[in-house]
């Protein structure tokens, strides 16, 4: 009975959300700094390899999150432990944006800045970063939710090991 009541059996400590929520921020940033390197509108699709990337570091997350619950943790609490770090996630990414853009755009900060997106279509709307701020904030909180929410949603019913109920008793576990 006092195994059953170990919070570290059941509740993933709030350090870890941070850590894979980092980590994700940290791979999503990889790519955007590739592209403020040379900010062309053909090469957006570099942005959206960093979603890529955060929905893996997401995806790690959810399957340490299983194990550490006996690989069979309840489908809801996995969804919300999934939304939960992509929260913490989309945050950090933003923050390593900001800092990336402040850093690798001249004059992001003071609304002029010395690197424009080139070859955007004649209906992209300008603000004043002349459109490298929209993308990568875009990408950082619209394609990160995306992503992460997405692979939260799905992954905790394919790595349910019993989709027959939620809580299975541990000489069963040990069957499956």
């Amino acid at each position: 009975m006092a195994n059953r009541l170990n919070p570290k059996n059941y509740v993933l400590q709030p350090g870890r959300y941070a850590l894979w929520g980092l980590i994700g921020a940290v791979v999503y940033s990889i790519p955007v700094a590739i592209f403020l390197s040379d900010p062309d509108y053909e090469k957006t699709w570099i942005l959206y390899v960093g979603n890529l990337l955060f929905l893996f570091a997401i995806l790690g997350f959810l399957y340490e999150f299983n194990k550490r619950r006996d690989e069979n943790a309840g489908t809801l609490t996995m969804l919300a432990a999934g939304l939960i770090a992509t929260v913490v996630g989309i945050v950090f990414a933003c923050i390593l944006a900001f800092i990336l853009l402040s850093t690798m755009v001249p004059g992001y900060l003071a609304g002029d800045p010395q690197k424009n997106v080139v070859g955007e279509p004649a209906n992209t709307a300008f603000d004043n970063s002349s459109g490298v701020g929209w993308l990568v904030f875009a990408t950082a909180v619209i394609g990160n939710i995306a992503a992460g929410s997405s692979i939260s949603i799905i992954l905790p019913f394919a790595l349910k090991a019993d989709q027959t109920r939620e809580k299975v008793p541990r000489r069963k576990q040990a069957e499956l």
